[in-house]
């Protein structure tokens, strides 16, 4: 065991002089380990002193290395021991100190720290003994000595000054230092210290512990201040971003750990504003360069740990931080943390403290950037009011007097909190805080509360009768005074009364009231809307009593509609934040919901010009019935008509620019009588007048259009919900339409992406519904849906068809369920079947329609009715087809039946038939091949006969179709293809292999095993030389991967081949021959020809000479199978 440790031990001082820094800590660390089990430490020194030997190294880098050993080597060692120091350290510390005057000024430094460790570990008495005393020549006694002098040690005597005060105190520095402390703040001595912290720029981490020495050492000895601008000056000369930059922003940290209750370093560090603002800028800043990132976290982890230091202090220790900070950066984003610090734990005296010192801020004028300011002193108003109760009344009051009054004199219920109010607010502004009023009324109503705003409103309604000192920003004062003065009682009852009360829904009551607010708040923006609201609301309330609590209903509209249609009304408005609340009130009251209500809904997405024609018509009657009404509608004409002109002024301003520089010269000069133009220069200046007008129509057309947009989208939102959540059947079958309708009539771009996207997964989800009991709708009604399906699915894209199909199915399976319920099952079928019959007949007649540009030329002229009489008649779509074949097999043959016998007329592409081939070849599953009609059967063959004899019929893609359908056919049980049958299909595959040979290797082998099937069933003899050509391979090209590839079209003029031409000669001399006879191969085919293997051919022979059983069947079903039909398009 005792060799096994020495040989450790040798191995591991040796490994003590390795150049890596990383792997001479760890030798250290294992020979202080080996030594605190073995316990031979003067053993082991000597061994150390023995091996590690300056003398024996040449090399500056050796030597180096052997001392940087021998010092961990000691540290190693003192640790095993440094409960006591006493015995080890007289062995070490001569040594220690031999080197420390021998080595070079990087090296020192680093024998310094290890001095100052085992300082620390000997403790003060060891320390004067031993320590002290040895150590003294290597301190200086003055700042110039410490430059002149690289064996004196600012570092070392810092260090073990903050290690042992006591011992380096006032006496000690008065006799070596001739001052009573170390001189830091003196000014004269500033370039010394700063040359000195310049000294130790290539010991970067020697130079961070030496700033964090000084910086215990100033604020032990009161000299900070001074200290900590030096350091600050020194190290911040490259920026932050440089490696000092790091430094100082470590040192930032550190100061922060030491904070105490006299505030001296906050104070200190912040008191340089450039500095401040630098550091939070950088805390803000992207990441970038790796230096940069760093010194971002770093940043970061500056102004967390301020928001640390701050939530520990008193309020008003707090509050001038803050506003330090704040008069530091325009960058508001960044004191995020430290409002919040601020912020956090407040009691009700310390939030209303807060709350007074905020809106003093706010009415400051003589700031840069002040709305900037005041949305940010705004945010941090509504955040303090939302945290607090004793403060949220008198904020949003004090919001109302900014957003909707101009005052001189403060009023009385916020003399407390609001000092001044000789300073203006700008429109933009007091938009905003229009805007956190409403965020206010969302968080009491988020408590399920509301008397807090109401409260407020009353208070605010108070102003109207005190013009002089309070002048509203809205029109209609003087309305709403009078109106509230006479209907108060009753909105007050309507509110909070026994009649809204006494419904036994709280979410409902709830719902109410906060809408009820929600209209008194908006009297000061729109009165006259919000005064029909508020109405309209309180008959709603009424008759909600009277449906839900006295069970009976007065009027047939209900109060659902009712309250969903001032819900949308108001859904309109512009503040994102009364949406979110009016949409939370929607979800309350969605088990309420009936379908009239739902229409409502349904009826915003449709076209806005139809609804404008609505209202024309319904306020040209309104006007006729009733000649007072004129007036008012007047006057609220006028009043939109200014709101209009309100949100124009910009739009206007643009046209202005743009005519005026249309205009030129002309522009400059319109106040000169003597400007004269001729009509040439009048006809130049037409086309860009009218190209001005024209783009400033086009981008406020685009801004509307955007509005109508996200409004519809919005209000899409909703309506998914409540159909998702309900499950009335009724609910669907009235949503279906709408939604399909605003999917087909609006344009397929991007800007209405989104919505067709959304109405789509609407309609997935739909289509997906299980079919329930709950209020199943009329079987009318169903099928006039089925219809409406039918008649819109031709023309639409790819996407919109998916839907379309899906839709119908389940509209299908509707009507059946609902026909089995009225006994009606019979008429449904034949109504299905017949439309489906109808709609194909269809599909094969529709042309691709003409042109704009055709029609005009044509001389064509077309009503806008005529599209709409040609929507009504159906036209399905291949895959509805396809779709309905698979979801209902029962009614399947009699439409495959129709589909294919439309498909064998002339006028038929031969598109359209090899769409028809991918139906069939889904038709034909499984289980349809038990049992196929015969007539079907004999027209499938004829179909597949003129395709064949078409020259498209070689590419890959109706090749592999044309294999996969003839494949089914052949292991078709009942009835079986007779052998005339199979002959022609026969003949037919090869004539299509004979014109192009196929280059895909898996459709060669599909070829291969249906004509292997032809010869098992019907002992149809094949030519040798088909199957060569379809079993070799093309040289000089790799055959693995080449599925994918597409196949080059191949241009032909014979487009048809008569049934004699598939066994002429000279074609290229394959045809069909006995097993016996051999016929020549083609020059074409010899070229390229490859030699097989007789052995796997023969081997393939004998296995083609059994019958095929039922397994074979099923596996030829399974290889046919491997290449799904994905579909054609139709010209």
């Amino acid at each position: 065991m005792s060799s096994e440790i020495d040989y450790a031990t040798n191995r591991l001082i040796k490994g003590l002089v390795s150049n890596r820094k990383c792997a001479r800590i760890g030798y250290a660390s294992a020979l202080g380990t080996l030594v605190s089990f073995d316990g031979s430490t003067d053993d082991i020194l000597q061994r150390v002193q023995n091996a590690l030997s300056t003398k024996t190294q040449t090399f500056i880098e050796d030597i180096k290395n052997v001392t940087t050993g021998r010092i961990l080597s000691y540290i190693a060692l003192a640790y095993n021991q440094k409960d006591d120091l006493s015995s080890v350290l007289p062995k070490i510390l001569p040594d220690i100190l031999t080197m420390r005057r021998q080595a070079k000024h990087k090296l020192q430094a680093f024998i310094d720290s290890a001095i100052i460790q085992l300082s620390k570990w000997a403790g003060k008495k060891l320390f004067k003994k031993e320590i002290f005393s040895q150590i003294n020549s290597l301190l200086p006694t003055s700042w110039i000595e410490t430059l002149n002098n690289d064996s004196k040690s600012i570092y070392l005597l810092v260090s073990l000054s903050n290690t042992y005060p006591k011992i380096f105190d006032q006496t000690y520095y008065q006799s070596r230092w001739k001052e009573n402390v170390l001189p830091l703040s003196s000014s004269k001595e500033h370039a010394n210290i700063k040359k000195c912290l310049q000294s130790f720029g290539n010991e970067l981490h020697l130079l961070q512990t030496l700033c964090q020495e000084i910086i215990l050492y100033s604020l032990r000895t009161q000299q900070f201040e001074h200290c900590w601008t030096l350091i600050a000056e020194e190290l911040s000369n490259n920026g932050l971003e440089s490696n000092k930059g790091h430094i100082l922003l470590e040192s930032i940290l550190f100061c922060f750990e030491q904070e105490d209750e006299t505030n001296i370093i906050t104070d200190t560090i912040l008191n340089d504003s450039v500095f401040v603002q630098r550091i939070l800028l950088l805390s803000m800043s992207n990441k970038g360069k790796s230096k940069q990132a760093a010194a971002h976290e770093l940043a970061k982890s500056v102004v967390s740990k301020l928001s640390n230091v701050i939530t520990k202090k008193s309020i008003d220790q707090k509050l001038k931080i803050f506003g330090t900070l704040l008069n530091c950066t325009k960058n508001y984003a960044c004191l995020q943390s430290t409002t919040k610090a601020i912020s956090d734990k407040l009691t009700a005296d310390e939030s209303i403290y807060y709350a007074k010192y905020l809106i003093g801020l706010f009415c400051e004028n003589e700031v840069e950037r002040i709305d900037d300011r005041r949305q940010f002193i705004i945010n941090l108003l509504i955040n303090l009011a939302s945290d607090n109760d004793d403060v949220f009344e008198q904020i949003l009051l004090l919001f109302v007097l900014f957003a909707y009054f101009k005052t001189n004199r403060v009023p009385k219920n916020l003399r407390d909190f609001l000092p001044d109010v000789s300073f203006e607010i700008s429109d933009r502004l007091r938009e905003y805080i229009g805007d956190g009023i409403y965020k206010l009324i969302l968080h009491e109503f988020s408590k399920h509360q509301f008397m807090g705003c109401f409260h407020v409103f009353k208070r605010a309604a108070s102003w109207c009768d005190k013009e002089t000192h309070y002048t509203p920003y809205f029109k209609y004062s003087d309305e709403i005074k009078s109106y509230l003065a006479e209907n108060y009682q009753q909105l007050y009852e309507t509110v909070n009364g026994t009649i809204i009360q006494a419904l036994p829904d709280e979410k409902l009551r709830i719902s109410f009231q906060q809408v009820f607010v929600l209209g008194l708040f908006d009297l000061f923006v729109n009165y006259r809307q919000a005064k029909q609201c508020l109405e309209d609301l309180v008959t709603c309330i009424e008759n909600a009593h009277n449906e839900l609590v006295l069970k009976k209903l007065i009027n047939e509209t209900t109060w659902i509609e009712v309250f969903v249609d001032i819900l949308l009304s108001m859904y309109t408005k512009r503040q994102q934040i009364i949406r979110t609340i009016l949409k939370k009130v929607y979800l309350r009251i969605s088990k309420y919901m009936n379908v009239e209500a739902l229409k409502l809904m349904l009826q915003v997405l449709e076209d806005a010009d139809e609804e404008d024609d609505e209202d024309d018509e319904d306020m040209s009657d309104a006007s006729s019935d009733d000649g007072s009404d004129k007036e008012q509608e007047e006057e609220e004409e006028e009043n939109e008509s200014d709101n209009e002109v309100d949100k124009n002024s910009n739009a206007n301003e643009e046209l202005r620019q743009a005519v005026e520089k249309a205009l030129g010269d002309a522009a400059a000069k319109e106040d000169d009588d003597d400007v004269e133009m001729d009509d040439e220069a009048m006809l130049r200046l037409d086309p860009l007048i009218a190209e001005a007008f024209r783009s400033q129509m086009k981008k406020s057309s685009t801004i509307k259009i955007n509005e109508k947009l996200h409004h519809q989208l919005r209000v899409l939102d909703l309506i998914e919900f409540i159909i998702k959540k309900d499950e009335r059947m009724n609910f669907v079958t009235i949503s279906i339409r709408p939604l399909i309708d605003k999917c087909v009539s609006i344009p397929n771009t991007a800007a209405y992406r989104p919505m067709i996207v959304r109405l789509n997964s609407i309609l997935r989800h739909l289509s997906s519904r299980k079919i329930g009991h709950s209020d199943m709708v009329k079987l009318d009604d169903c099928l006039e849906l089925f219809h409406y399906l039918a008649a819109i699915q031709g023309g639409k894209t790819k996407l919109l068809t998916d839907v379309l199909t899906k839709v119908s199915m389940f509209v299908i399976k509707l009507c059946l369920h609902v026909g089995t319920k009225e006994n009606k099952l019979d008429d449904v079928q034949k109504d299905i079947c017949s439309t489906y019959e109808e709609g194909i007949s269809r599909f094969f007649e529709s042309t691709k329609p003409l042109t704009k540009k055709n029609k005009q030329k044509n001389g064509e002229i077309e009503d806008a009715n005529e599209d709409m009489e040609e929507i009504q008649h159906p036209l399905v779509h291949p895959t509805t087809i396809k779709e309905f074949f698979q979801r209902f097999p029962e009614y399947s043959t009699q439409l495959a039946l129709s589909f294919v016998q439309r498909s064998l007329k002339d006028d038929v592409t031969w598109k359209k038939r090899l769409l028809v081939c991918g139906i069939l070849n889904n038709f034909f599953n499984k289980t349809r091949l038990n049992n196929v009609d015969p007539i079907l059967l004999n027209t499938t063959i004829e179909l597949i006969k003129i395709i064949c004899q078409d020259s498209k019929s070689s590419k890959q893609e109706s090749l592999n179709l044309l294999t996969m359908l003839t494949q089914k056919l052949l292991f078709i049980k009942e009835p079986q293809l007779t052998p005339e049958q199979a002959q022609l299909l026969f003949s037919r595959i090869l004539a299509v292999i004979e014109r192009k040979t196929p280059n895909n290797p898996k459709q060669k082998q599909q070829l291969v095993n249906l004509l292997n099937t032809f010869k098992k069933r019907y002992q149809l003899e094949i030519n040798d030389n088909v199957m060569s050509m379809l079993k070799k391979r093309k040289q000089d090209t790799v055959t693995n991967g080449d599925d994918t590839k597409k196949v080059k079209k191949l241009k032909t003029t014979n487009n048809h081949m008569d049934d004699t031409s598939i066994n002429q000669p000279g074609t290229n001399e394959i045809a069909i021959s006995t097993s016996n006879g051999k016929v020549k191969k083609s020059k074409k085919n010899k070229q390229n020809d490859t030699i097989t293997d007789e052995n796997e051919t023969s081997s393939k022979k004998n296995k083609l000479k059994k019958n095929v059983s039922d397994s074979e069947e099923e596996a030829g079903l399974n290889e046919c199978r491997k290449i799904p039909f994905k579909g054609l398009s139709t010209v």
